[in-house]
Formats: C-alpha cells, structure tokens, sequence
C-alpha cells in the first residue's frame, strides 16, 4: 500500500513562497491601469500603479483626480475589468471618462489643498518645536555648552593612556 504522500508525489503544486509577495523585480504582481476613452472611442493608458497606490480598486462611479499638471484633471470610472493576466501578474483594467470639474469637484480640490496647507504648517511648526526642545535640553546639561569644544589641553585622557610621544 502507498502512502498519501507516495500517491501525491507527481502532482506540482504552485510556489506558494511568492504567494504573499507584492512584487516580482521592479513589476507589481497586481495593478491598477487607467485607460482613457478618447473621442474616437479608441482607449489609451493614462496611468499603471501598484494597487496599494489606491488602497483598493475604484469602483465603477469613483472620481479619480490627476494632479501632474499644474491643474487637476477628473476622471470618473466608468467600467472595470479584472484582468488575469498570467498566474504571476494580474489586475485592474478601469475605463475612466474625464468629469466636468464644475461644481463638487472643483470645490473639493480647493478645501484638499487648503488642508494640505494646513497640515503641512502644523508639521513644520511641530519640527521646529522638537528642534528647539532638543536644543534646550542639550543647553541644560550642568555645565556643558555644546556650541563649545575644551581646548586640547583640557580634554579629559582615558585612565591608563599614554600621552602622545610617550
């Protein structure tokens, strides 16, 4: 009689090693494109992210807004296709439609960035603050100035080293 491994032996099972891993060299294992329906019809790829970038693959309905201009650009999702690709690579397929920016959209870019702003300010005066207090405590120590280095002949030598020339 065999056992169950015996029986089992001739049959390959994927490298369940790789299973949990993101990415293969440079290339994600699952991605997010966006594909632009142009006014021919014809579609043409915007963007290629890794879907950690979104957090999670926009739904069909879900603005997405492109700031690597000087202006946003909003685009809507208008179809999604899951595209599996190889076993190794698979992913997103999102048909976006650029939105008219009027209205919700543009007003939301500029409440975005006035919190962006803000946030940045409280960031920056919270790294000024750590600045200071690591300054004030290193001042503080019993009579040690750090902006000033002992003379020479005044540093302190360890026990049992020789003098220079000695």
């Amino acid at each position: 009689m065999t056992s169950p491994r015996q029986k089992h032996r001739s049959i390959s099972l994927p490298d369940v090693r790789s299973a949990g891993k993101t990415q293969r060299g440079d290339r994600p294992r699952i991605e997010v494109r966006t594909l632009k329906i142009k006014p021919d019809g014809q579609v043409e790829e915007l963007s290629c992210f890794p879907l950690e970038y979104y957090g999670t693959c926009p739904n069909v309905g879900d603005t997405i807004v492109d700031n690597m201009l000087s202006k946003p650009i909003f685009y809507t999702v208008q179809r999604r296709y899951f595209v599996k690709e190889s076993p190794e690579f698979s992913g997103w397929g999102l048909i976006v439609r650029e939105a008219d920016p009027a209205g919700p959209p543009a007003e939301l870019w500029r409440e975005w960035q006035a919190a962006t702003e803000f946030w940045d300010e409280v960031a920056e005066q919270e790294e000024e603050e750590d600045r200071q207090s690591s300054n004030d405590r290193l001042t503080a120590l019993p009579g040690r100035d750090v902006t000033k280095k002992p003379p020479p002949s005044q540093r302190k030598r360890a026990p049992g080293r020789p003098k220079k020339g000695e």
